[in-house]
């Protein structure tokens, strides 16, 4: 049922994109694309038409409205309700998109500071005054982690988001126990971290290439609805001599986008005529392409925001660790001002598993924040973890000089 409500919620404005640039009523273009194979979850146009409410129970709000609308006009003949509801649902869109920029900048103010400042704060106390400091490290990642998933798809709008790359695109991660091992026997530091990074470099590459694709995919829609709006005459000959296309059944895809959205009214305006939408389509599909450009150029910024929180975090660590054996040769002193290096000794030997977890952490966090989904995260692990690894070594290397 969950997952049902969730597709819903994303299909809602392209099936309304479809809809709104369809010369056929709506219900019928929906009736006309479910034989095609899209949108084959929701109720057919029998269904909606006899069973009303009960029909939409499972779907999202926002899907019930645009279906409700499509109900309507298919009883009335008039498509002023269904333009009604489009105009509605892009204001609300446009509203969404200005909270959207602040709640995800502050969910990943919340987050980074989660894993930085305040979890490197009580750490550092804890491992001065006692043990535990490790476990509240590594609780805090997995919390800031989770946080930062569940919130990040909460908050950052669903139709604005890519699409998750194939899963087999993910295999090459299964190479980290392979990569562990051999670090581990060539004696490599901090070996979690590193092969955590190494083992992510291949799909960080496959995932940079499928954005890209994807973000080129809806600019090239955006451009092949523009030539078909502008066209004078036939905007199907005109899409075939730009070579966007050979036939009307190449604007027929399965995968998930509101590109695909666009495509599909296009589609439907070559087919049944109608060349009156296609000015609508091209107004309201280039201010949704606005939308998501806006969005992504707004949320650039924070890789580097999670680089920096990466250093931070490892020097923190890595200058508490140094200090170890300043606080052995105090011995007697320390113990009476309350201070032991039982802490520091803990926190440094689950070192590796602490800030491979940050990394992961932030990944997931820069993933939610950026591209809507925190299954982005291995774009962002190489370079976080990287970052990591040398920020500590860095650290470690550099800060018993200041102590002399």
């Amino acid at each position: 049922m969950f997952f049902k409500w969730l597709r819903s919620e994303v299909d809602a404005l392209p099936l309304a994109l479809v809809m709104l640039s369809s010369s056929q009523l709506p219900l019928t273009t929906l009736e006309e694309l479910q034989k095609k194979g899209f949108y084959t979850y929701l109720p057919n146009f029998e269904t909606l038409l006899r069973d009303g409410d009960r029909a939409l129970e499972g779907l999202s709000e926002k899907m019930k409205r645009v279906l409700e609308a499509a109900i309507a006009v298919q009883r009335s003949g008039s498509r002023e309700a269904l333009e009604d509801k489009i105009r509605d649902v892009i204001t609300e869109l446009r509203t969404t998109l200005d909270l959207s920029d602040l709640n995800i900048s502050n969910l990943y103010t919340l987050v980074s500071t989660f894993i930085s400042t305040m979890s490197s704060m009580i750490v550092a106390t804890l491992a001065l005054v006692g043990t535990g400091a490790s476990t509240v490290a590594i609780g805090m990642a997995l919390v800031a982690t989770l946080l930062s998933a569940l919130a990040g798809a909460a908050i950052y709008p669903l139709e604005f988001s890519l699409s998750t790359p194939p899963w087999k695109s993910y295999s090459p991660l299964l190479l980290f126990p392979l990569v562990y091992l051999a670090l581990t026997y060539f004696r490599f530091p901090l070996p979690i971290t590193l092969s955590l990074s190494v083992a992510s470099i291949f799909p960080a590459i496959v995932h940079l290439y499928y954005t890209k694709r994807e973000i080129e995919k809806i600019k090239m829609t955006r451009e092949m609805v523009r030539v078909a709006a502008r066209s004078v005459g036939n905007p199907y000959q005109a899409l075939v001599r730009q070579g966007f296309i050979k036939e009307p059944g190449d604007l027929l895809s399965r995968e998930e986008s509101i590109a695909t959205a666009a495509r599909l009214g296009l589609y439907q305006i070559l087919l049944h005529g109608g060349y009156e939408f296609l000015e609508k389509l091209n107004d309201y599909f280039s201010n949704i392409v606005d939308f998501i450009f806006r969005l992504r150029s707004k949320t650039r910024v924070f890789l580097l925001y999670a680089v920096l929180e990466t250093v931070i975090v490892s020097a923190i660590y890595g200058f508490l660790v140094a200090m170890l054996p300043l606080f052995s040769e105090g011995g007697e002193v320390l113990r009476q001002a309350g201070m032991s290096t039982a802490g520091i000794l803990e926190l440094e030997q689950n070192m590796d598993f602490i800030l491979a977890l940050t990394a992961l952490a932030l990944s997931i966090a820069t993933s939610s924040a950026r591209e809507g989904k925190p299954t982005f995260f291995t774009m962002y692990l190489p370079l976080i973890g990287f970052s990591l690894f040398a920020s500590y070594l860095l650290t470690l290397t550099l800060a018993p000089g200041l102590f002399r």
